[in-house]
């Protein structure tokens, strides 16, 4: 390795930073580049890792650590000299952000679902939150059926056919390549983690895990689809969820999308409503509430809690890396979109 490699590839990853800083301030130029140059990116993306039945990105993650733990090995034994070990750390660093910001990264930059959707962002107020409240239960309860094993092919095409329906009024480009649903190559170890399922931005597939209740499959789906489709934020990708399993035709989609968020919104009955809790939770269908525990039992029979902490904490500091301030808590901010996207749903009505 010569100084002149050193500083190109220093003058490489500059440039990298300073461009993803760039995009990181303005969020009109992200919501271009995720509007017209992202959905290219991920036709192709996905389209060559749709030939694969296989998960490219759990393969990418296999390799890359088997590298780096070669290369430090190496580093370690002076097999190879420590200005070399810098330069090829350096190099594939960079080689990666760059790959994992342009194939879709980019997205945690762009505008928010208000300044994108027009919607009125609604401040909380403790009588609007529970008329929100008491009518979303009423339309749980509306809304439940029995849920057996379903056909995952068949949910497959019913939320892609919502998401087709929907896609002017979520502002998202249609279609952004494929969505060919692929397993979870360390399912059992996701399992005890909590993971029902990610997206990898870097092949743009989406993973289910296959551990998940019939009842859930359908939202989590819906939910990595949104992130496919550009949807950063996971409050924002529950509430694209939500609006997707909702709107749908089939009546187990849509008692997916209320018994999944059910959850967030009985979490803030709890902390804003605390006085109120039990009087309007009582109005919940038994059948919902048993759904929910047997849910929640489920997922805590296969928890391991050092590993589930840990993946907690890494994926919480790497939301916050990517400007999502709240982290992991971002999830249940889900609900005041809601009140807002649903006030407007009522209106329209």
């Amino acid at each position: 390795m010569t100084g002149r490699q050193f500083a190109r590839l220093s003058a490489i990853a500059g440039t990298l930073c300073v461009t993803v800083y760039i995009f990181s301030r303005s969020a009109a130029l992200s919501e271009w580049y995720m509007c017209t140059v992202y959905p290219g990116v991920a036709a192709i993306l996905s389209f060559v890792s749709g030939l694969c039945p296989f998960s490219l990105y759990d393969v990418f993650l296999i390799v890359a650590a088997l590298l780096l733990i070669a290369l430090t090995v190496f580093a370690a034994v002076r097999k190879i000299a420590f200005s070399r070990f810098l330069f090829l750390l350096i190099r594939f660093v960079t080689v990666v952000a760059a790959w994992f910001y342009f194939s879709w990264g980019i997205a945690y930059f762009r505008k928010d679902f208000y300044a994108r959707s027009g919607a009125e962002e609604v401040t909380f107020d403790r009588e609007i939150f529970k008329d929100f409240a008491i009518r979303f239960i009423d339309r749980a309860n509306r809304c439940y059926v029995d849920c057996p094993e379903t056909d995952r092919v068949d949910v497959q095409r019913e939320v892609e056919s919502s998401y087709r329906a929907l896609c002017k009024p979520l502002h998202i480009p249609y279609p952004n390549g494929r969505r060919r649903v692929k397993p979870m190559m360390f399912e059992a170890a996701y399992s005890k983690m909590g993971v029902s399922g990610y997206f990898g931005p870097l092949f743009s597939e989406i993973h289910v895990n296959g551990y998940g209740l019939s009842f859930s499959q359908p939202f989590t789906l819906a939910h990595e689809m949104a992130h496919q489709f550009g949807i950063a934020t996971e409050s924002e990708a529950n509430l694209y969820a939500f609006a997707v399993c909702s709107g749908s035709s089939s009546g187990s989609v849509r008692y997916s999308a209320y018994a999944s968020t059910l959850r967030y919104v009985l979490n803030d009955i709890r902390r804003f409503l605390p006085e109120e809790y039990a009087s309007i939770v009582s109005r919940v269908r038994p059948e919902i509430m048993a759904d929910l525990q047997r849910n929640r039992e489920h997922w805590l029979a296969a928890r391991n809690e050092t590993l589930s902490d840990v993946q907690d904490r890494v994926y919480d500091a790497y939301l916050k890396t990517n400007g999502v301030t709240s982290g992991r808590a971002s999830y249940s901010e889900v609900v005041s979109l809601l009140v807002s996207y649903g006030i407007e749903v009522d209106n329209e009505k």
